[in-house]
């Protein structure tokens, strides 16, 4: 008779209660595994084989098995809880001591590092300050150093540019004038079938055919309207407008400004009406005056008065007072040398005379020009002296015309936009363009400007225009160029020169007013970190104030052929065991292979099913009374036993 199998019924029945107990007092813990006690039964060992009628002495734990079955995932509102919804486990670093877990309660310490509330590192692949992969895994370590600012190198614009809009005002007009009265009472000019014919180009296009009425003209206003009802019947109607002065002497001008307007005027009756033939005039945008030389060198200038070793110019410019200006006597060979001594003579009068105010010059054949480095409107330069005759420089004034593009005036551009952009420290810059209609249809001029600065596209020296001309279709697309490249100065401490490609591909020219669809630009300015976030495949992104996010870090995930293998260590953590089967090194991203992927601001609770526990907990307690009644019967046959007399 023994007791031995209810006592071991009442051990496994108590160990199968604690492993219950156990599971119930974690069912709140983060990433918890309930486990569950496996019995086996013991027979008395024997050298002989196994008897029918043995009976076995009892039962014993076999294991006490985790199940590594998925929790329930519920969110929090810390953006490092993260849940791992699948296969895979984090590893822990203790100074190199490496275990793994479930639970994905992290936050960072002082120093950067991704941890548990018992101080344990996440690992992972690691990335520098820069977010550029290390190339080696290890501790996770954040770095909160700001984003670094990147300067702008293109610049999108996606406009409709209105297709009805006429010629900014402020630009001046082509005008052709006459040479002379072309008829009067005393002598009226006379026409007819051979000399009655005019050829006009405006703009650029085909030259179109103007007949005007034969017959005797004695004055100036008949002879306007006559070869204003001839334009009139053409398909130049409302494009050439014509006048005469207080004289009788005869205008063409095109009702078109611009740097694009121009008039060409050749037939028959461009001599009888004393209007230049074959030259071209064209509309302007503002240059500065400037005057050209007839004579090339090598130039000898001699001396004024003979006796002397100078001679000597008198410049007016912008309506100020004459200016002498004395250069030395003597040939020059070339046009370098001429320009040289001639600017360091103008230069020589100080700046209260024509230093700063005038620049020398020669253009390709050689001939000397002299410019004011004012233009507009007031923008003027008379020459005399000695020395002008010999440069063969005109005794005529010289005036800039005030039809010009600037940015201050918004009658001489017909829309604008504008956007930030950044230079290389990430200061802020405003971009501004400035479209202007041509007088040629479905053409646009396109000025730039960098913080309400001189435009590029004029040169500062002379005042000449160069902007971009862009080109749409007749379906109002845009032709060419898409793109326009730009280069401003900065003086900011930054790379001095900000290149910008300016992007134009989706503009539109359509009948509609003008309007922005969308601004666009690559750059940024430097960004503190605003906040953290996770992606579902381990990828910790820094996210900054300047809308630029910076890769951090990557957790990595393991996993084991046997997961049950792993040892418990307390704190939610295992340790693999040999039994655990073979692991994948420092583990691989979320979501591939086997291995599940990452819910950021959430936690994976424990898979411990109460309802289920407290059921096994009652059926063990009546397993721990039976074993306990199977001790007490045990008893009570002994005592009859021992009763027996």
């Amino acid at each position: 008779m023994a007791f031995q199998q209810g006592l071991s019924g009442l051990s496994i029945a108590s160990k199968a209660l604690d492993a219950i107990s156990n599971n119930v007092s974690n069912s709140g813990t983060v990433g918890f595994k309930q486990a569950g006690a496996q019995f086996a039964d013991v027979f008395a060992a024997s050298l002989a084989a196994g008897s029918s009628t043995q009976v076995g002495i009892g039962a014993t734990i076999g294991n006490v098995a985790q199940q590594f079955t998925q929790g329930n995932i519920s969110t929090t509102s810390n953006t490092l809880d993260l849940a791992i919804n699948g296969s895979g486990f984090y590893r822990m670093s203790d100074n190199g001591s490496i275990t793994y877990s479930r639970n994905g309660q992290f936050h960072v310490d002082k120093n950067g590092y991704v941890v548990n509330s018992s101080g344990l590192r996440l690992t992972g692949n690691t990335f520098d300050a820069k977010g550029l992969p290390s190339g080696v895994g290890g501790d996770i370590q954040l770095s909160f150093g700001d984003a670094d600012p990147k300067a702008t190198t293109s610049a999108g614009y996606n406009v409709n540019l209105d297709s009805r809009s006429a010629s900014p005002k402020a630009l001046t007009k082509a005008t052709l004038y006459g040479s002379g009265v072309p008829g009067t009472v005393a002598t009226p000019l006379v026409l007819n079938s051979t000399n009655n014919t005019l050829s006009i180009a405006v703009d650029g296009e085909a030259a179109a055919s103007v007949n005007i009425a034969a017959g005797s003209y004695p004055d100036s206003s008949s002879l306007v309207a006559a070869i204003q009802a001839g334009i009139d019947k053409s398909s130049l109607k409302g494009r050439v407008e014509v006048s005469a002065d207080s004289s009788g002497k005869l205008t063409l001008t095109s009702q078109h400004g611009g740097r694009l307007s121009s008039l060409l005027v050749g037939g028959t009756a461009a001599s009888s009406l004393l209007l230049p033939s074959g030259v071209t005039v064209s509309g302007s945008n503002a240059v500065v005056a400037t005057l050209s030389g007839s004579v090339a060198a090598p130039v000898t200038i001699t001396p004024s008065p003979a006796a002397g070793t100078t001679s000597t110019l008198s410049i007016a410019v912008d309506g100020g007072a004459p200016v002498t200006v004395t250069i030395n006597a003597a040939t020059y060979p070339d046009a370098a040398s001429l320009v040289t001594a001639m600017q360091a003579a103008v230069d020589a009068t100080g700046s209260s005379g024509l230093q700063g105010k005038v620049v020398v010059g020669h253009d390709a054949a050689g001939h000397l020009t002299f410019s004011s480095t004012l233009a507009g409107g007031s923008s003027s330069m008379t020459i005399s002296g000695a020395a002008a005759t010999e440069l063969g420089m005109p005794s005529f004034t010289a005036s800039a015309n005030s039809g010009g593009f600037s940015i201050t005036d918004p009658t001489s551009y017909t829309s604008t936009t504008s956007q930030t952009v950044y230079d290389s420290l990430g200061n802020p810059h405003t971009q501004s363009l400035y479209f202007v209609k041509t007088a040629q249809a479905n053409k646009w001029d396109v000025y730039t400007s960098l913080d309400g600065g001189f435009p590029p596209e004029i040169d500062a020296t002379t005042g000449l225009h160069s902007p971009t001309t862009i080109s749409f279709d007749s379906n109002g697309g845009l032709l060419t160029p898409k793109t326009i490249s730009t280069a401003y100065t900065v003086t900011t401490g930054a790379v001095p020169s900000l290149n910008v490609t300016v992007d134009l591909t989706d503009s539109t020219q359509f009948g509609n007013s003008f309007g922005v669809a969308q601004l666009s630009q690559d750059g940024y300015k430097p960004g503190s970190l605003s906040g953290l976030t996770v992606q579902p495949d381990g990828t910790i992104l820094g996210n900054f104030s300047n809308g630029q996010s910076r890769t951090m870090g990557q957790v990595l995930l393991t996993n084991f052929r046997n997961p049950n293998g792993l040892v418990s260590v307390g704190g939610n953590q295992w340790q693999w065991t040999p039994e655990a089967g073979a692991v994948d090194g420092a583990g691989a991203p979320p979501g591939t292979g086997t291995l599940g992927v990452l819910q950021s601001a959430a936690v994976e609770e424990s898979n411990v099913d109460l309802t289920g526990e407290l059921v096994n907990m009652i059926t063990q307690q009546r397993a721990y009374q039976a074993n306990a009644q199977s001790i007490k019967t045990q008893d009570q046959i002994l005592q009859t036993l021992v009763n027996l007399r």
